[in-house]
């Protein structure tokens, strides 16, 4: 049985003392990931606090062989969404793997004793619904409550010592087509792999590019006011948040924002210029990307969510993510969800 205390200040969440212990236990936890590093979890949460009602519910438990730490939120909804009180993790739609961090490596027994007595425990703050998603096939449990998700896709780059290790890997038609596009990019003007060592090297113009290239490609794609920009003003050449530009002589023609992370290195948000399209410099772009992951000697390059079509030709593995979802069972829960499905039929 797992007992679990729930912290729910933010000053003691941001206190040296539970830094320190969440630090330490990212470091060896055999479920750690990016999404859950103080400094990227943290990023969201000073986005949202001024943009939604947000109070912190971070889990931590034991039982008599493990620990784990899970932080999670109750978002007070507005009424746009009937008022709905939802219990989500923090990084929510943004981040795209939210696995609870455990101490040691865990059974099956133990997930389905942990997600039972996980959500007895959060059934206690009166939310609506509690929906937990990012959890990947690991850490998933195949039952009532659960939904599969999106594919991720990886490339496992743990024995490439180099370039002609990744070369190999590609067909032929792909490994033609990137030697193809690096030369006639170079023909333009020198082609650069450029990194940032901190947010103050990224300029207002390369950012405003950036975020306008990655609008124009997905237009409908939410981006809460800032978040982007936090992000980058927190990338490092250490990670955990890299930020790197693909560059024709002083032109940028693609950007990245991604994360580096105990040896895996996240394909998070790409984008290209769109007056070198022809020149495919987003692909050009990841090239490079993964060749610094295989020169740092990372075991994996996480494409992330997401079933796009270029991503088969760069991966040799995939996970899905799942969703755990449970609604209250009061009237008003109910009749909040109603309310939202009919504003959904209308909407159509």
């Amino acid at each position: 049985m797992w007992n679990f205390k729930i912290y729910n200040d933010w000053n003691e969440i941001w206190a040296d003392e539970f830094q320190n212990r969440w630090n330490n236990l990212l470091n060896i936890s055999p479920t750690s990931h990016v999404f859950f590093h103080p400094i990227v979890a943290k990023v969201w949460i000073d986005t949202y606090l001024p943009l939604r009602s947000l109070n912190p519910l971070f889990v931590w438990g034991t039982n008599d062989s493990n620990e784990v730490f899970m932080p999670l939120v109750l978002w007070h909804k507005n009424w746009k969404n009937a008022f709905l009180k939802s219990i989500v993790p923090v990084g929510y739609s943004d981040y795209d793997y939210h696995n609870p961090l455990f101490r040691n490596p865990v059974s099956k027994d133990e997930y389905d004793a942990f997600w039972e007595d996980l959500i007895s425990e959060l059934k206690k703050f009166g939310a609506d619904e509690i929906l937990i998603d990012g959890i990947t096939d690991s850490c998933a449990l195949l039952s009532e409550g659960w939904s599969q998700g999106e594919i991720c896709p990886s490339l496992n780059i743990s024995k490439m010592k180099g370039e002609p290790d990744l070369m190999a890997f590609f067909g032929t038609k792909l490994r033609g087509d990137i030697r193809r596009q690096i030369r006639r990019l170079n023909e333009v003007a020198p082609l650069e792999f450029r990194q940032y060592a901190s947010g103050k090297d990224v300029s207002s113009e390369v950012f405003e590019a950036f975020m306008d290239a990655h609008r124009k490609k997905w237009p409908n794609a939410y981006k809460a006011p800032g978040f982007h920009q936090n992000l980058i003003n927190k990338c490092s050449l250490e990670g955990p948040i890299h930020f790197s530009t693909l560059n024709v002589g002083e032109t940028v023609v693609a950007w990245h924002l991604g994360f580096d992370f105990k040896g895996v290195y996240y394909y998070y948000m790409p984008a290209g210029n769109p007056e070198y399209l022809k020149s495919s410099p987003v692909k050009v772009h990841l090239y490079h990307l993964i060749c610094r992951a295989i020169e740092r000697g990372y075991a994996k390059y996480d494409h992330l969510r997401g079933d796009e079509t270029y991503k088969s030709g760069w991966a040799d593995g995939s996970q899905y993510v799942h969703t755990l979802q449970q609604t209250g069972r009061g009237f008003s829960s109910k009749l909040k969800k109603s309310v939202l499905n009919i504003r959904k039929l209308i909407k159509r």
